[in-house]
């Protein structure tokens, strides 16, 4: 994956992760995440705060619980784009839990996933290839909301583009200054060759999980979260799994890039004789490449 970049910011007491588990009955698979201190950095690197953080928290912790249950081992982009903006904002995470955010475009108001947004589903497969989706955003009410725009759209998407029944919630919490506090999620999916009879049951039970902001308290442990969504019934739990942020930048990689550009493009940048400085969109770190090393692109263009 490359060298990983993370911020030095004040870390929680408790670390951010997801768990898994499955109903005794092995009617539903049940994911939880903790990304409080993730999503805080990246709100952090990114300058969000307030409603605009919120959306981003709800994008990142939604693009882990899609890649747990779809594609743990691959890499999941999640894009959500505001109407006719053409601001969007992005969320990649990839295996082992390194998770980036980034604000592609200027970003002139507060970034609100409401009616008319549309939410991009991109996830890897293990041939090399990418499945991807896109789904509108709709508001049931015909009001654009402040909050539930991701939940809403993900398991949509899930319904339309995968098949997959499942029911959802996403929570980022600031406070009065705009800065995250904390942030998390769960996502429940009815699993293959089980019955309608179950799904009617625990769609009844989630009604009073479709906002869980109570739940998510100062540094809030996911176990309690996923004891509270299966209060009762028998499960599994499977695995725990750590999140965090971390870039995959490096200059390799930029440079790799580099190389795709028209020969005549790297031939003036080397005649320049001037460092090419970049800075990563993700995590900011600042690269510095000598030229030697864009006069070694020449031979491989």
């Amino acid at each position: 994956m490359g060298e990983m970049h993370s911020p030095s910011t004040r870390e929680s007491v408790r670390n951010d992760s997801s768990l898994r588990a499955m109903t005794s009955d092995h009617a539903f698979r049940v994911i939880v995440a903790r990304t409080t201190n993730l999503v805080r950095d990246i709100c952090s690197i990114q300058g969000l705060s307030g409603q605009s953080a919120v959306t981003m928290g709800d994008l990142l912790t939604g693009t882990i619980l899609f890649r747990e249950t779809m594609a743990p081992g691959l890499r999941v982009q999640g894009i959500v784009r505001a109407g006719s903006s053409k601001t969007s904002l992005v969320a990649d995470s990839a295996p082992e839990g390194a998770t980036r955010g980034l604000v592609q475009g200027r970003l002139v108001a507060p970034f609100v996933a409401g009616d008319g947004s549309f939410l991009h589903m991109m996830r890897s497969l293990h041939n090399g290839s990418i499945n991807q989706g896109i789904v509108r955003i709709s508001d049931q009410d015909g009001q654009a909301q402040t909050q539930g725009g991701i939940s809403r759209g993900l398991m949509t998407y899930m319904k339309e583009s995968e098949q997959v029944d499942t029911m959802l919630a996403l929570c980022t919490k600031v406070n009065d200054a705009g800065a995250v506090i904390e942030a998390g999620g769960y996502m429940v999916q009815l699993l293959p060759e089980v019955g309608r009879a179950p799904l009617m049951v625990m769609a009844e039970r989630l009604a009073d999980f479709q906002r869980i902001d109570h739940l998510l308290v100062d540094d809030f442990d996911p176990q309690v979260l996923l004891d509270e969504i299966l209060y009762g019934m028998d499960y599994t739990r499977l695995d725990q799994s750590p999140l965090s942020f971390a870039c995959w930048c490096s200059e390799n990689r930029l440079l790799g890039a580099l190389a795709t550009l028209d020969k005549a493009e790297i031939q003036a940048m080397v005649a320049s004789d001037n460092p090419l400085e970049i800075d990563c969109e993700y995590c900011h770190k600042h690269y510095v490449i000598q030229p030697h090393r864009l006069s070694g692109l020449l031979s491989s263009n």
